[in-house]
């Protein structure tokens, strides 16, 4: 029988915890998680992929006429514009059918994203993947982060939150990768071979949570059992899940909810949070190294080499980051990092600006210091607890309308910044677009540290408890560790 095989699970609460229970329980949630971590690694592989596959096709051709800079820019955007639609439609869509089908399709979608890739022969073949790679990137906004937070247990949502943000800028670095030594289709074989493997999704069983939102109650028991085990604890968490989503069958009307302090409150946290993780400027860095380092140094093979430095830096600090968030509060983690990231990009802006006026001579070493300590800083907190933060925040019963707002906050800042960016490395010069990140990201950040609260160990009722407002319930109930 696949290792993944939805069957039902006997039930004994004579033992409270049984350790070979907790082991496979561990087991099934990391394998389902690990399917959302290899769609988001495909996500990077798409994103980073325009980074090496533009020089190469511009040397193939042996001019920029076939890919110039207006080209350029839209093999790096379309992606991020043709999730548009998706944000309306997937969040709708994953409510109604349920979590499995929608990753299903997805991985259809996936295997033909780079399918299509292998066979390009122009740039116009390209963007058509690019659209394609809009359902992707659209549904590791929803569905994904829907799965990340239904399927794993609190002992482990926040690291699994994590690590699929560090999954995403693997996907970058294996993709600088390749192009760097490698001919641009091998991304494409890559690509091919992980989605084929998130098929897997389709032994596992439908998100409890989804069971319970459609009164099926008996599913919800056997696929609660069969991910966390069966003793009193996990008996609790379950007759939990199925009262809630008893006390909130009512539906409220669209004006009701937006009045709610447990609707807008963690939504307006939950945009601010997706804003700082774009203004931050740290994927525009990424995606755009080699450009901008190009135009410090003027050495193409130096900003190769520092392209993959940096990424792998990235992934470190997020794996890093995914290893503290097991021991520091939430909010620790979060605000030590983004504050200083916001400290190193004042820095460094400033620094250039001494390079612009020739009060100091640009040395590469102090230039990728502070690159390095700058990605360093991010991926420990903002790069990996963002999307982490909303998918706690958020309750269960607003999750189709509140992703839809923070999908189309995301998709509007990415898109247009990967557009706009080569505009604002004319305009304003790498000194002034660093200057530009430090006090958007700047402002965010203070925002969301007066704000936000701590989530760590929090049950979502617990959350939304706080929310609204009764803290002297939320007191009373026990946090599992």
């Amino acid at each position: 029988m696949d290792p993944c095989q939805y069957q039902e699970i006997e039930c004994n609460t004579a033992h409270n915890e049984d350790r070979k229970q907790v082991i496979k329980s561990a087991l099934k949630q990391t394998l389902i998680a690990s399917v959302s971590w290899t769609h988001f690694f495909l996500a990077g592989l798409c994103v980073g992929s325009p980074t090496v596959i533009i020089p190469q096709l511009r040397k193939e051709e042996n001019s920029t006429i076939i890919i110039d800079d207006e080209m350029g820019s839209w093999l790096y955007s379309t992606g991020g514009f043709a999730i548009y639609p998706w944000i309306f439609i997937l969040p709708l869509f994953t409510k109604q059918y349920g979590r499995k089908i929608s990753q299903t399709v997805t991985s259809v979608v996936s295997l033909t994203i780079f399918i299509i890739l292998y066979f390009s022969t122009n740039p116009y073949h390209i963007l058509i993947s690019e659209v394609f790679q809009g359902f992707l990137s659209g549904g590791n906004m929803t569905i994904r982060i829907l799965i990340l937070a239904e399927y794993a247990s609190i002992k482990y949502r926040g690291a699994f939150l994590a690590i699929k943000a560090a999954s995403f800028f693997w996907g970058i670095w294996f993709s600088n990768a390749i192009g760097t030594f490698f001919y641009w289709k091998n991304i494409a074989i890559f690509g091919i071979i992980c989605s084929l493997y998130t098929f897997i999704f389709v032994f596992c069983p439908e998100s409890p949570y989804w069971l319970a939102s459609k009164g099926r109650i008996e599913e919800c028991k056997k696929s609660h059992r069969w991910l966390y085990g069966c003793n009193k604890r996990t008996e609790k968490e379950v007759q939990e899940i199925i009262d809630s989503y008893k006390r909130n069958a009512e539906k409220i009307g669209f004006i009701e909810m937006c009045k709610s302090k447990e609707f807008y409150k963690p939504l307006i946290l939950s945009v601010l949070a997706v804003i700082q993780y774009n203004f931050s400027g740290k994927v525009v860095c990424s995606l755009y190294i080699l450009d901008i380092f190009k135009s410090i140094t003027r050495k193409e093979s130096t900003a190769y080499i520092v392209m993959l430095i940096l990424d792998g830096v990235t992934v470190f600090g997020m794996y890093f980051g995914s290893l503290l968030s097991r021991f520091l509060k939430r909010r620790t983690l979060y605000f030590c990092s983004s504050f200083m990231g916001v400290i190193f990009l004042f820095i460094i802006s400033f620094y250039l600006y001494l390079v612009r006026f020739s009060v100091v001579t640009e040395n590469n070493y102090v230039t990728i210091a502070l690159l390095v300590i700058y990605s360093m800083s991010l991926s420990c907190g903002p790069l990996i607890l963002s999307a982490a933060i909303y998918g706690e925040l958020i309750p269960i019963k607003f999750q189709a309308t509140s992703y839809i707002f923070t999908g189309l906050t995301f998709t509007i800042c990415f898109s247009m910044l990967l557009k706009l960016t080569p505009v604002m490395f004319a305009s304003f010069g790498m000194h002034g677009t660093f200057l530009f990140y430090g006090v958007t990201c700047g402002l965010c950040t203070i925002y969301l540290y007066v704000n936000m609260p701590e989530t760590k160990n929090k049950t979502h009722e617990g959350i939304a408890m706080f929310f609204r407002g009764e803290n002297n319930k939320l007191e009373e109930m026990i946090s599992l560790k």
